[in-house]
């Protein structure tokens, strides 16, 4: 009989707190409803397309849109966003790596 190995969970680190992350763009149908903040890096907001984007003329660093329980983020809004998404991009990739580095014992 084998012993079970522990498996650890993959660290997300700040790109945990985003419901949806990319470096490519994110896109949506009016229909949509998605539950977190969303956020593009390097792009801009502008890659986040069929969302409606409203920015807060108070808050620069973030948007709102009625198909997100949450906020939108793109690079180029006002700090601490960009920094915030280059340390969360920065964290997806280390993700992605040590996710794809792993192995299942047979």
């Amino acid at each position: 009989v084998r012993a079970l190995e522990e498996v650890t969970s993959v660290d997300l680190g700040t790109a945990g707190n985003f419901a949806i992350l990319s470096k490519a763009g994110i896109s949506t149908v009016p229909t949509s409803a998605i539950t977190g903040d969303i956020g593009v890096s390097p792009l801009a907001a502008e890659a986040i397309t069929g969302f409606t984007l409203i920015q807060d003329d108070t808050d620069r660093s973030r948007s709102t849109s009625v198909q997100v329980t949450g906020f939108a983020y793109g690079a180029h809004y006002a700090s601490p966003t960009p920094s915030t998404m280059t340390t969360a991009i920065g964290d997806m990739e280390r993700a992605y790596t040590d996710a794809a580095g792993r192995t299942v014992a047979a």
